[in-house]
């Protein structure tokens, strides 16, 4: 059975309930675990060969020495050319995480959810994973909960990748293949503005199949119920013209009928293996 919202059925999809309530959902909060949700994935499942922390301080460590060497020093060509994979991997991925956080910040459009794609097409996935907002709180300064955010992504994080669920869920690596990344929002009044300004383009929703491998990340607040802004008395300079402190907390998934849109980004994340070169480890040679 195929459902045009890619619905999962059966014995291949797995669920994982992620409890958030000690957290209050900002926009920004919940864009940040979503990427690094994505950044877990992208390692655990062999697509970048390298955590995202080291990868990043690897690349900018080697720009920076670039920038200072001169133009006469010998080149090693295959350290090179695999630095311009890695290179070209890290920037698409930058795009995809601030993208999102504008996505989540800025969009009219509730979104429902976040799919990560993996394989040669979005049409012929090899494995799905689906994460699911529950709902945000909209109208904080979302300054106020940097330290709240710092304190709480450790453990939201461990909750999740050190679960039963997920072990049973990630037990496997794929070959290098490709990564889309998919948001869906909701359309509850037809003059709704349904036209992403962002790296996100509107496309026509995929089908998967039910034999597909399908992990959905539900992560589960209350916090909406909570009909006080706790921001909303504070005299706090802010630059984001973009939210006010005056609205009140919206629920991100409303139980009305509702069309759903899917928005891809524009680009794709190639996954890619290391490179060794002398049985050492191209990035050594940077």
């Amino acid at each position: 059975m195929k459902t045009e919202n890619g619905d999962l059925k059966g014995e291949k999809s797995f669920v994982i309930d992620v409890n958030v309530s000690n957290l209050i959902m900002t926009p920004l909060t919940c864009a940040s675990l979503v990427n690094e949700m994505l950044k877990g994935l992208l390692y655990q499942k062999s697509q970048i060969p390298y955590p995202y922390s080291w990868m990043k301080a690897v690349i900018e460590r080697k720009r920076q020495r670039n920038e200072n060497e001169s133009s006469d020093r010998p080149i090693n060509h295959s350290a090179a050319n695999h630095f311009r994979i890695v290179s070209k991997a890290y920037e698409i991925l930058e795009s995809v995480m601030q993208g999102v956080i504008k996505e989540f910040r800025e969009s009219v459009l509730p979104i429902d959810e976040v799919v990560i794609v993996f394989g040669t097409t979005p049409q012929c996935p090899k494995e799905i994973f689906t994460i699911n907002v529950s709902s945000l709180a909209k109208g904080h300064f979302e300054r106020n909960h940097l330290n709240e955010l710092n304190k709480a992504h450790p453990k939201i994080l461990r909750d999740i990748f050190l679960s039963q669920s997920w072990m049973d869920s990630i037990d496997t690596s794929l070959i290098c293949t490709n990564t889309y990344v998919y948001l869906k929002k909701s359309v509850t009044n037809s003059k709704e503005e349904s036209v992403s300004q962002t790296v996100f383009v509107q496309v026509r929703p995929l089908i998967f199949s039910p034999k597909v491998k399908h992990v959905r990340i539900n992560l589960c607040s209350d916090n909406h119920r909570n009909s006080d802004n706790c921001c909303q008395n504070l005299m706090v300079y802010n630059d984001d013209k973009d939210h006010d402190p005056s609205s009140e907390e919206q629920k991100c998934c409303e139980s009305t009928e509702k069309e759903v849109v899917w928005f891809q980004f524009r680009d794709l994340i190639k996954g890619f293996k290391d490179c060794f070169i002398n049985k050492k480890s191209a990035s050594e040679l940077w």
